[in-house]
């Protein structure tokens, strides 16, 4: 039963799931055989953007994402966190990058001084207990005109679909998301069973 207990995922003190060793290399074969449509589905609306960019992507979990995107292009500047040291070790080891890149860290918890354009979560905050002021917190690290893009399952409010329902999202969940934490809802679109949304700092009123 011990060795249960140590293999269960956790909750971190900042609200996040953290996985141990056994949980860790599980939940990397399940997202190499079933959670690959999200991520190119986060692959290609990333690549949308044009030009050269910084990115954080934060719960990177085996660091498939960031995989996808640096054999895609190189004018991204790639950073991510997780708050499970299992994970990250799996991540560096599938990126083939130090640990400057990726490092142990939560989206109310940095542990870099830079800011980037973009930061993004996929399939990660629907598991964040307090979504607001992780979103708040993020937002100090975006740079002049930069967006935080979540990715997520959606939410199919199917009465057979309850349990993996609580791994997903709605878009009225996304739309509402940011309200109260300074940020304003860019865009949330939906595709193929994926939505994303996007949030940027809300722009102050100019001096009459």
């Amino acid at each position: 039963m011990s060795d249960n207990r140590k293999n269960r995922p956790k909750m971190d003190l900042r609200g996040e799931e953290r996985f141990g060793p056994v949980l860790s290399r599980l939940y990397t074969l399940f997202s190499r055989e079933g959670a690959l449509g999200i991520y190119d589905f986060a692959c290609k609306d990333i690549l949308s953007k044009k030009g050269s960019f910084s990115l954080l992507d934060v719960g990177t979990g085996p660091g498939i994402l960031p995989k996808m995107l640096s054999m895609r292009t190189d004018k991204i500047d790639i950073w991510a966190v997780d708050p499970s040291e299992s994970m990250l070790r799996i991540a560096i080891k599938n990126n083939k990058w130090d640990g400057r890149r990726f490092a142990i860290g939560y989206s109310q918890m940095l542990p870099f001084s830079r800011r980037f354009d973009m930061i993004i979560s996929s399939v990660s905050f629907h598991h964040w207990a307090h979504k607001k002021e992780s979103l708040a917190y993020l937002s100090g690290f975006l740079k002049p005109g930069g967006e935080i893009r979540i990715y997520e399952l959606r939410k199919s409010n199917r009465l057979l679909a309850y349990f993996l329902d609580k791994h997903r999202m709605s878009i009225g969940e996304l739309r509402h998301a940011a309200d109260g934490t300074g940020l304003a809802v860019k865009e949330v679109v939906e595709k193929d069973g994926f939505v994303r949304g996007t949030y940027v700092k809300k722009k102050l009123p100019k001096n009459r």
